[in-house]
């Protein structure tokens, strides 16, 4: 069982790192806000591009979370019901979600996001009406990253929900 708790914790390194890369893609964000609202309000100045890259930074940022988020069980969760369930139950209703529903889910979302970058990428795809940002399969290209990174936080949660169902002393909170 210790090795379904190492794997638990490779996949999750990669959504950790991403997590606090995007950490960083914060204060970028920030900065860019700032500068645009500054400049608009005080020296009428204002970009489209900047508009953009904000809109850009904000998505990459939320689409490539979303494996940390579940790794650390930030995501939204209905517990309403779940509440009154009894430990093994929600451990085995989680295995089951993470197998029918997110890896399924989350596949489709890689293969079709890889799909739909690749046909931004080859046909050079830029803003509309070419005043916003070029080069758009960039921010395309988080949608099948952010579901790989997601796949990996699933598959983290799962060895660790298998583990604490086998063995309930070596994880203390696996949901």
């Amino acid at each position: 069982m210790d090795t379904f708790l190492i794997w638990s914790n490779r996949l999750a390194a990669p959504c950790r790192a991403v997590a606090k890369l995007c950490g960083w893609l914060l204060l970028v964000l920030m900065a860019v806000i700032l500068y645009d609202v500054i400049g608009r309000r005080f020296f009428a100045t204002g970009s489209f591009k900047l508009q953009e890259l904000e809109w850009h930074l904000h998505g990459a940022i939320a689409v490539l979370c979303f494996g940390y988020a579940y790794i650390e069980n930030a995501h939204v969760r209905i517990d309403l019901v779940s509440q009154h369930l009894r430990r093994n139950t929600r451990l085995w209703i989680e295995i089951f979600a993470i197998l029918a529903f997110l890896i399924p889910f989350m596949a489709l979302l890689v293969w079709y996001g890889y799909d739909f970058t690749l046909r931004s990428f080859q046909r050079g795809e830029g803003s509309p009406g070419g005043v916003g940002l070029s080069h758009r399969w960039i921010i395309k290209s988080a949608i099948p990253i952010g579901a790989a990174l997601t796949i990996l936080g699933g598959l983290s949660v799962l060895f660790r929900a298998i583990t604490a169902l086998k063995r309930p002393d070596l994880v203390e909170d696996a949901l």
